[in-house]
């Protein structure tokens, strides 16, 4: 079941897992919002998109990740010179906040999306699933697959377009 075809908010619903692309933007936003439309990694997002990422993060009690998402995150926040090292900042305190259970890459290549997904992918179902928790994605793949997997799942593109409707 997709989330959003019930309900458009998280109506205060308990856990997020927030994938990779969103965390980028999240971090790029917070570094400087005037940065999101020109980084290569956040082009395809605008200002108002970090702001809608903020409100529907603020819904939930509790956000989830996995140590492969923080990793492509790091790696993707490739700013140039102070906005770097304040990305990594912003990434640091963020990771103090989330929630990291365990995901051997062992485990997640098991899993049986690994070999259309990827590890990442299928890390982020394993986890979605063992702590049920909803996940908010901007990957087509990964919210179809989600959501044949009857794991809660939002699809950024989707919320971008109900806030431009209302």
């Amino acid at each position: 079941m997709n989330a959003e075809r019930s309900e458009f908010t998280a109506g205060g619903a308990g856990a997020l897992l927030v994938d990779t692309n969103l965390l980028v933007l999240f971090a790029v936003g917070t570094v400087n919002p005037n940065r999101i439309e020109h980084f290569k990694r956040t082009r395809q997002y605008l200002k108002t998109d970090f702001d809608l990422l903020l409100r529907f993060l603020e819904q939930f009690k509790r956000l989830y990740t996995v140590a492969h998402v923080l990793a492509e995150v790091s790696n993707l926040t490739d700013l140039s010179g102070s906005e770097r090292q304040q990305a990594r900042q912003v990434l640091k305190q963020t990771i103090s906040l989330l929630e990291e259970p365990e995901m051997p890459s062992r485990r997640a290549a098991e899993h049986r999306l690994y070999e259309r997904l990827g590890l990442v992918d299928a890390a982020i179902a394993a986890v979605a699933r063992d702590h049920n928790c909803a996940v908010l994605t901007d990957d087509l793949d990964l919210y179809l697959a989600l959501g044949r997997e009857n794991v809660p799942v939002f699809n950024f593109t989707h919320l971008r377009a109900a806030a431009w409707g209302s």
